[in-house]
């Protein structure tokens, strides 16, 4: 009987060490969310430590003026000078993308500049339709020239 009550206590004190020593290691577990929740607190100057430094409105223009050779360049016959404006247009677009802040406006951006260039690639290019294409576009660039000057770098 008494070795029965002795393993007992063993066997409680061995209970007991370990929910006291798992209570202290959860402890220490602890520490480290407070720091994460001060990042995400300052998620937007650890979001302004990414975005790139240089200024977005060069390129903006460059896009415009890209625009607007692809449509001289298609209405000329000239396309394969027009196919290289499109994929200026679309890599010119894929740098300016990491400036906003916006997602439906990248999104729509990157479409429309993406379906340009498919059209003026696609071999047979309808030009009211381009021009469509070509104004929908415009919109979606001074809207994001409009994006681009209220936020600061």
């Amino acid at each position: 009987m008494k070795k029965t009550k002795v393993l007992a206590a063993i066997l409680a004190a061995t209970v007991v060490m370990t929910l006291v020593a798992g209570c202290g290691s959860n402890e220490k577990t602890a520490a480290p969310q407070p720091q994460a929740s001060q990042a995400q607190a300052s998620g937007h100057a650890g979001h302004s430590a990414t975005m790139p430094k240089e200024d977005p409105m060069p390129m903006m223009k460059e896009l415009d003026k890209t625009l607007q050779d692809v449509l001289k360049q298609v209405k000329a016959g000239q396309t394969m000078d027009a196919q290289k404006s499109a994929a200026q247009l679309v890599s010119t677009t894929d740098k300016v993308l990491p400036h906003m802040m916006d997602t439906g406006l990248k999104d729509k951006l990157r479409t429309s500049a993406v379906e340009l260039k498919d059209s003026v690639n696609s071999g047979k290019i309808d030009p009211s339709a381009l021009e469509n294409k070509v104004k929908a576009l415009q919109e979606l660039l001074k809207q994001t020239t409009a994006h681009l000057q209220t936020m600061s770098h």
